[in-house]
């Protein structure tokens, strides 16, 4: 009897798992055929947004300096578009360089308009450092990129205590000697962006055996060949973000601290110490005056900038 009724339930257990597999291949049946009437439309971007890169709406005019690049000629085309598609895929640097565009540019633009120089050199800082002080394995430093050597030849002090490289205004103040100094030499802007890659006597040079008259004529070495284009893509795509679909404006630009200024006359021993007696951390005074590389202050007069209020600390004390 016990066996018969072992029996009987494992009969009716393999129905059961017989009527669910036919249950469930007809779901699965009846699921397709369902979804097989849906009309699904092709993928299409919606009017005037960005879906992929090759949506991207190519400028077809550019002007750089003031001057009109040739995108009608083929090689300049592609070369531009080249740098084009590569910012535009690394949209987050892009974003950071806009946010700090807001703390510096002001200064940088108005330097420029003072020197009576062309607006667009501000870009060439971004394509030079993304606006950081950073250094590069050639020992170039600061927003400006420039090795030590060059530094000194338009005024900056470099050395152990003090590199004035990585002081924002000192810098820009150099470049600006710089780029006058390159015009006299090369009869156009372009040419002295090139000239600030490659050196000037190397683009004169290449410009008087070559026959060149212009930047768009010269072929020389592939950095130098790449970089007046990535400025001007730099230039197209943080001036005109929402164009490609990158709406930068929706954030807000990252403001410049207030400081306030005292003079100091070193030597000072230590710079912690000496932040601490005016209120301030050593943190403080090395984010606000990063030309101090040193931790103490040498001999001589120096302007210090302190934060202006608690809320312009670097610190958090």
């Amino acid at each position: 009897m016990r066996v018969q009724r072992i029996a009987v339930a494992a009969f009716i257990a393999i129905l059961l798992l017989v009527v669910l597999a036919v249950m469930d291949r007809w779901n699965a049946s009846m699921y397709a055929e369902k979804i097989a009437q849906i009309k699904i439309p092709p993928r299409a971007p919606a009017s005037g947004s960005i879906a992929t890169i090759a949506d991207l709406p190519l400028p077809t005019e550019e002007t750089l300096f003031g001057e009109q690049i040739p995108l009608g000629n083929w090689f300049i085309g592609q070369q531009y578009d080249r740098e084009f598609y590569y910012n535009w895929n690394i949209a987050s640097a892009l974003l950071l360089w806009w946010q700090r565009s807001g703390i510096y540019f002001p200064m940088i633009e108005a330097e420029l308009h003072k020197a009576g120089l062309p607006d667009d050199l501000k870009y060439l800082a971004v394509a030079e450092s993304g606006l950081t002080n950073v250094k590069s394995s050639a020992n170039a430093n600061g927003f400006w990129q420039f090795i030590p050597q060059t530094a000194q030849r338009f005024g900056l002090r470099v050395d152990d205590l003090i590199d004035e490289r990585l002081d924002p205004e000192k810098s820009t103040h150099a470049a600006i000697a710089y780029f006058q100094y390159m015009r006299t030499r090369l009869p156009s802007w372009p040419l002295v962006a090139a000239g600030y890659n490659m050196g000037e006597d190397n683009v004169a040079t290449s410009m008087q055996w070559q026959h060149a008259e212009s930047y768009w004529d010269l072929f020389v070495n592939d950095e130098t060949m790449r970089y007046v284009f990535r400025i001007a893509a730099i230039k197209e795509l943080m001036s005109h973000a929402d164009r490609y679909g990158l709406y930068f404006d929706r954030l807000a630009p990252w403001r410049a601290p207030q400081v306030r200024h005292v003079t100091v006359h070193g030597p000072i021993a230590s710079i912690a110490d000496w932040a601490v007696e005016h209120g301030c951390l050593y943190k403080d005074i090395k984010v606000l005056n990063p030309w101090l590389v040193g931790r103490s202050i040498p001999d001589g007069t120096f302007e210090i900038a302190l934060p202006a209020t608690d809320n312009d600390r670097a610190s958090i004390k």
